[in-house]
């Protein structure tokens, strides 16, 4: 399970930071659920923009760096202003000109490695935090954020090492106990991983990712039932949370319950449209309802967000080949149509229901009876120069002999039929690709 380590800018300001602008910009914010008062000595702060907002919590820095351009605390505060407001570049050359002047303070590295998380540059990240933790050995929290950098970058042993060494230095850090119990998750080891979401709960009961974790956890072990009162817990915490309600759709998918499934997995579609994870668990929740073309456009979807979704691609090969439609194939055969020729197919590998095919070809001799009885008394009749030709005659090309049944007319003509097979093709797909806009849901 891929866990999203990154983390709520305005809690980032705890132990050991600098001077920070979220004392100074609390002041002038107003709070929330509180209508703003006016009158004498207040202003109405309605009307304030974002840009006011920032602009007035970077003032104070602002003025001292005027005067002082080599106040490092000053940069510093710039930088947890620009992070507060996820500005993440303006934040990272704030905190680098701090480093400039203070290149081993501990609080600025933090912060450092922080924001190149947020820019997902883990590499640079990594880097900073074995910068930090060769000054302060025992800094709790840059252990724990190194285990999640080596857990995105797939090193999962060396994250475990990371989680033990964080809790080494600080056993009642809830958040290393979370990362802990991601590692062990991501190991496939979900019995070790839920006693460390339980002990992260235990710290802080109202974690919500310690409480999406045990969840999957539970869903992965197979006890479905326990993992939806987990993914209760984690959304009763954190409503808007996308991934866990994609977690809830997933268990009720797991238990047949399909149009129950339906309703979470909208909503994290409603709060997340780009999250691929919730248009895969549609198309799987589509399919359950046997409703392939829309689940068809679904997986497809989640494929434009993340085009190495492998779960995602096996699925739609799957209701693609139950609809008779190869993408892939197609895509290929569209390209080079007019660079070189279609091999022929044979019987057997062609789309069309045998039945079709037998309906047509019985038909078609049908007609052909007809009209050899009328030309009969000419096919009995020498096959002179001046002689009619009957309606079965004329099938035969010129210059053959011999008659074709109905049923060998049926194999393909070379590139005519070819290229009729390949219009039909692309015209079937045409009406999937048009579901796609919308998720997979068919136009009335």
């Amino acid at each position: 399970m891929a866990t999203d380590f990154k983390k709520n800018p305005g809690r980032t300001g705890k132990e050991g930071r600098p001077d920070r602008a979220g004392k100074t910009g609390k002041k002038g914010a107003g709070k929330k659920g509180r209508t703003p008062r006016t009158g004498a000595g207040r202003a109405d702060k309605s009307s304030e923009t974002a840009y006011d907002r920032l602009k007035k919590a970077l003032e104070p820095y602002q003025k001292t760096l005027e005067t002082n351009p080599e106040n490092a605390a000053a940069w510093a505060g710039k930088g947890s202003v620009f992070l507060r407001h996820r500005m993440y570049k303006d934040s990272l050359k704030a905190y680098e000109k701090a480093l400039e002047i203070e290149p081993e303070n501990p609080a600025y590295l933090y912060e450092k490695g922080f924001v190149l998380l947020q820019l997902n540059r883990e590499e640079d990240a990594l880097q900073t935090f074995d910068r930090l933790l060769e000054i302060k050995q025992d800094h709790d929290k840059a252990w724990n954020l190194k285990t999640s950098v080596l857990c995105r970058l797939g090193q999962h042993e060396k994250a475990l090492a990371a989680s033990e060494n964080a809790l080494a230095s600080n056993p009642k850090l809830a958040g290393a106990w979370h990362a802990k119990g991601t590692v062990l998750s991501d190991l496939g080891r979900y019995e070790e991983a839920i006693t460390a979401y339980d002990a992260a709960l235990k710290i802080n009961p109202n974690l919500a990712r310690a409480w999406e974790g045990k969840a999957f956890a539970l869903y992965s072990l197979d006890r479905p039932v326990e993992a939806a009162i987990a993914y209760d817990s984690a959304l009763k915490i954190n409503p808007d949370n996308a991934k866990t309600r994609v977690g809830k759709a997933m268990v009720h998918l797991k238990l047949g319950k399909y149009k129950k499934a339906l309703e979470p997995c909208n909503k994290a579609i409603s709060i997340k449209p780009d999250l691929a994870e919730a248009w895969y668990c549609k198309g799987m929740i589509l399919a359950g309802l046997e409703k392939d073309d829309e689940a068809l456009g679904a997986f497809e979807r989640a494929l434009r967000i993340r085009p190495d979704y492998p779960d995602a691609r096996q699925a739609r090969n799957s209701i693609s080949s139950k609809l008779g439609i190869d993408f892939d194939e197609e895509e290929d055969e569209e390209e080079t149509e007019e660079e070189k020729p279609r091999a022929r197919r044979s019987f057997w590998t062609r789309k069309e229901p045998t039945s079709e095919i037998v309906k047509r070809s019985r038909g078609q001799e049908r007609e052909q009876r007809g009209g050899a009885k009328r030309g009969e008394g000419t096919r009995k009749g020498p096959k002179g120069e001046g002689a009619k030709k009957s309606g079965w005659e004329r099938k035969e090309p010129k210059g053959e002999g011999t008659k074709k049944s109905g049923w060998a007319r049926q194999e393909p003509k070379g590139e005519g039929t070819d290229k009729s097979r390949g219009q039909e093709k692309r015209q079937r797909r045409k009406v999937v690709r048009k579901n796609l806009g919308k998720g997979g849901e068919k136009k009335k």
